[in-house]
């Protein structure tokens, strides 16, 4: 029987938006934690001041708005007037029907279970609105937030206790280890749960041909060292990946993940010796 130790943590980026379920709808977060996982949502504020799920600026990319009004920031209309589109049938009509859905209805199913874990990824919100929402629902344990921002990831520990946070670091392997030792490792993870890595392709040789990532895996064996000696999670997002590249990642230690294909992520970790589903 496989240990504790090898259990594997995953989040829905976006709740699984790119391929599986439509981009940041309830229908996303009920398809991850159906799987076992943790979906994301973005927030974002709209203009009548109720928080909202939603990754772009404006509703263009994921929702049926109208083309004369599709092109402007979400935090020009009110929430009444959002709810109108359908933001599930440009991704795949069985979706149809779905809309931008307001924090409250994903607080809504996650009270009382507290199984239903959600990462919280700041776009445009005032935190100490947010703050007063998450106390409302009571669902403080259940909340991630998370921001490339380290001080907005304390901020929101000290006004909603009980929340965890994650700090999530792109672009390339050199901005990312600059951006972990200055903002993470040096100020002692201060305010911080989680770490986030993103993964992307290698695209020069660096004499480790056997391994997919810019980010080598001396660093990433190192990091996962730093971070567990301070009690903190450290988290990946492979942008891609296949069963080889999970287990290789797998192998090296890891435990949290996040994608943009759970049910495919889930396929290759079952393949991997040490797995726990």
């Amino acid at each position: 029987m496989a240990s504790e130790h090898d259990r594997i943590y995953w989040q829905a980026h976006r709740g699984g938006g790119a391929n599986e379920a439509p981009d940041n709808t309830m229908a996303a977060n009920r398809y991850a934690w159906s799987l076992g996982g943790i979906p994301e949502a973005d927030i974002r504020t709209t203009k009548d001041g109720i928080i909202v799920a939603l990754h772009d600026e404006t509703p263009a990319r994921t929702t049926t708005a109208p083309d004369k009004v599709k092109d402007r920031p979400i935090a020009e209309f009110d929430f009444a007037e959002i709810a109108e589109w359908d933001a599930g049938v440009k991704f795949d009509p069985r979706f149809g029907g779905e809309t931008i859905p307001s924090l409250e209805q994903l607080f809504q199913d996650m009270q009382g279970r507290p199984e239903r874990l959600a990462y919280l990824d700041l776009k445009q919100v005032d935190l100490s609105d947010l703050g007063r929402l998450i106390d409302r629902y009571g669902v403080n344990r259940q909340v991630i937030f998370t921001h490339n921002e380290q001080s907005n990831c304390k901020q929101m520990k000290r006004i909603a206790r009980d929340v965890r946070s994650m700090l999530w670091i792109g672009g390339s392997a050199e901005r990312i280890k600059r951006t972990y030792a200055e903002q993470a490792r040096d100020l002692g993870y201060d305010g911080l749960d989680q770490v986030q890595l993103h993964l992307n392709g290698k695209t020069a040789d660096d004499g480790d041909s056997d391994w997919p990532y810019a980010i080598d895996r001396v660093f990433l064996r190192e990091t996962l060292a730093e971070t567990a000696a301070a009690g903190v999670d450290l988290e990946v997002l492979p942008f891609e990946f296949d069963e080889r590249s999970i287990h290789m990642l797998l192998d090296l230690g890891l435990r949290w993940f996040a994608t943009d294909e759970p049910a495919r992520f889930l396929q290759c970790t079952r393949t991997w010796s040490g797995s726990v589903t």
